[in-house]
């Protein structure tokens, strides 16, 4: 079954199958970075030349021995170099970064017909020469070394010790709103796409949940007990998207919910990372760096150190980059480039912030912000 919306994306990840041996697959929680591996090594051939496919799982790890441990396992269950060609999926490495990249540097020397597919939140890091996105310029592949500057506690620890395998990093972002209402009303009951109402409430819940696949799944899975404008209801609180859950055993515990996701993540940042995702959720549309070193710079984060912290985040997929009206990135130069938080990444930001008990004084320094660069901002 061809993913709705991810043909282009698709083709490209088998493209880069064929340049290279390795290929890191990133993108915010929930955008459904598993799947589009799943469907491109899916097409890489048929019957006798379908390629071996293995996968670990690096959700359950944390130590480096751990998966180097895995990484070996799986080494020992591909077929023979030259016998038949082979696929690894190494899923869900974010919090284990540079120890599955120090495996899998060793793996590929020696398994010289392999080629990897990683799924991770954050890049890597891709070596010389590796190739964009499709429609990306040049640096789009990923190049930052894993465990560099903001990849928080979770890693995987240690120094580099040797170069980073080659290969190519494909960044993974939200479905398009016609995509992401198309992807719902296939998971919804036939039932309700007859009636306009009801059909007008699933796209209006579509325009909430920001093009994630599985905020999407997720909302279809309530359909089984609350109509359509119940639903929007729900999720149209500033939180009521964090709190949907799908019980559903097979799927990850980190999957179950948006809040579950977004917790992941949080989990991978560390301190100051953490604190400015919380500040910057008093932002109502987007701002740019200087704008979040002027509300939320401070002795716990000094203007000096909230340049990298910023950037930090950014990899993590908490800010992404406004898009044109047309569809498009905004260009600008570095540091004025303007970013915003997704609807639930927000959500989640400004309860920690309460949490915190910083929400008043931030609000009342975003307010302060706001009076005097109204323009720098959008809804």
């Amino acid at each position: 079954m061809t993913l709705i919306g991810r043909r282009a994306d698709t083709a490209r990840l088998g493209e880069l199958l064929r340049d290279t041996r390795l290929v890191t697959v990133t993108g915010p929680g929930g955008v459904g970075k598993s799947a589009l591996a799943a469907e491109a090594i899916g097409r890489l051939g048929r019957g006798r030349s379908a390629p071996e496919v293995l996968r670990v799982d690096m959700a359950p790890v944390r130590e480096p021995v751990a998966v180097h441990r895995r990484l070996a396992e799986a080494a020992r269950r591909l077929p023979d170099s030259g016998r038949r060609a082979a696929v690894l999926i190494v899923d869900t490495c974010e919090h284990v970064a540079v120890a599955v990249a120090d495996g899998l540097d060793a793996l590929l020397r020696q398994r010289t017909g392999l080629r990897v597919v990683v799924t991770s939140r954050v890049p890597l890091g891709g070596g010389a020469g590796a190739a964009p996105p499709a429609g990306a310029g040049a640096g789009a592949a990923g190049s930052a070394p894993a465990g560099g500057a903001g990849t928080g506690a979770g890693t995987g620890g240690g120094t580099r010790r040797r170069p980073w395998p080659r290969g190519a990093t494909l960044r993974l972002e939200p479905l398009a709103p016609a995509d992401s209402v198309t992807l719902l009303e296939s998971l919804a009951p036939h039932a309700l796409l007859d009636d306009d109402g009801d059909r007008e409430a699933l796209h209006a819940t579509c325009a909430l949940l920001e093009g994630l696949p599985l905020a999407a799944r997720i909302a279809a899975s309530q359909l089984a007990r609350h109509c359509p404008d119940r639903l929007l209801e729900r999720i149209s609180r500033p939180a009521g998207c964090l709190d949907l859950a799908v019980e559903e055993p097979r799927w990850p515990a980190r999957q179950r919910s948006l809040r579950a996701s977004l917790r992941w993540t949080h989990r991978l940042l560390t301190p100051a990372e953490q604190l400015l995702w919380a500040r910057c959720s008093v932002f109502p549309g987007t701002f740019r760096l200087p704008d979040a070193t002027e509300v939320c710079a401070d002795e716990r984060l000094p203007p000096g150190a909230l340049p990298a912290v910023f950037r930090a985040l950014q990899r993590q997929g908490v800010l992404v980059l406004r898009e044109r009206a047309g569809g498009g990135r905004v260009a600008a130069g570095a540091g004025e480039r303007p970013v915003r938080m997704a609807r639930p990444v927000r959500a989640y930001g400004m309860e920690q912030l309460v949490r915190l008990g910083e929400e008043a004084d931030f609000q009342r320094r975003c307010l302060d912000w706001t009076m005097v660069a109204e323009d720098t901002w959008e809804d």
